[in-house]
């Protein structure tokens, strides 16, 4: 019974390091990421050309339109009958709403050809995120790569929540300050010693943890792993590092991902979830 506890265990994260993959290598994952475009308050050109304020890849005409950031509302007017904004065809001199305060799955998309972009907004800053679905990085990408999958990883752990958020300044992978919001910490034993990670608020019914140990920069992306953990029905954490994988910043320079705070240093080495790929 034990082993087939175990062996369905194993089968699940190798269910879900499969799916890690196969969302890596899709047409619209990190690895189709070719810029980032800081925007600046007023118009914004954007399109190929060297004058644009926004520049798309080459296979895009010169320009397709102008972005306008004002009362932080950021609008596009298509100047380019290419271009198609959610799948449908966008009217040429037509004003589109493409970031009033949503989240980043729920931005417009726009596209024109193998070239999709959306404007994201990072701590008041607004930026182009760009993406090809013909990028090498992409295409040439070798996969993810796995060390050895260890229940001993797997525990739970206790909860405790924070009255109220608590913003936490960290440094990001684009040099600048990424805002966190601290909602707790997280306490458990590991390998026989009591450990503490801080805990960021997601969406769903789970934590974000961003964290560092000993195998950072040597077996394991130097910046640290990111980690989600579902908080369960009797409010206990399921936490598995079997899980941990690196962040997005670990495969494109175009990323903006949060480093983990100095309490998310783990003085241990994690030996298991990804590792490079070298």
């Amino acid at each position: 019974m034990i082993t087939e506890r175990k062996s369905a265990y194993i089968e699940e994260i190798e269910h879900w390091q499969q799916k890690m993959e196969s969302d890596l290598r899709a047409p619209d994952s990190w690895l189709a990421l070719v810029g980032l475009e800081p925007l600046k308050t007023g118009d914004n050109t954007i399109g190929s050309g060297a004058s644009c304020d926004a520049h798309l890849p080459d296979s895009v005409p010169d320009q397709i339109g102008v972005i306008t950031v004002k009362d932080d509302v950021v609008t596009l007017k298509v100047s380019n009958d290419h271009v198609k904004i959610d799948g449908k065809p966008a009217v040429v001199g037509q004003s589109y709403i493409v970031n009033n305060h949503q989240k980043d799955g729920e931005l417009p998309l726009v596209n024109i050809g193998s070239v999709t972009f959306f404007v994201i907004e990072r701590d008041g800053d607004f930026f182009v995120r760009v993406r090809d679905a013909n990028n090498p990085t992409r295409l040439n990408f070798k996969g993810r790569k796995w060390q050895p999958i260890n229940p001993d990883y797997h525990v739970t752990a206790a909860f405790t929540p924070h009255a109220a958020k608590q913003p936490v300044s960290v440094e990001n992978s684009k040099g600048s300050i990424s805002i966190l919001q601290n909602v707790g910490y997280i306490e458990f034993d590991l390998l026989g010693e009591k450990r503490r990670l801080e805990a960021f608020e997601t969406t769903g019914n789970r934590l974000w943890l961003i964290f560092r140990d000993q195998t950072s920069g040597k077996t394991t992306y130097g910046a640290g792993r990111f980690l989600y953990a579902n908080i369960q029905s009797d409010g206990l954490i399921d936490l598995d590092f079997n899980k941990a994988y690196h962040p997005p910043c670990a495969f494109t320079e175009f990323a903006m991902c949060p480093y983990p705070p100095r309490e998310n240093i783990l003085p241990i080495p994690i030996s298991v979830g990804e590792q490079f790929n070298r």
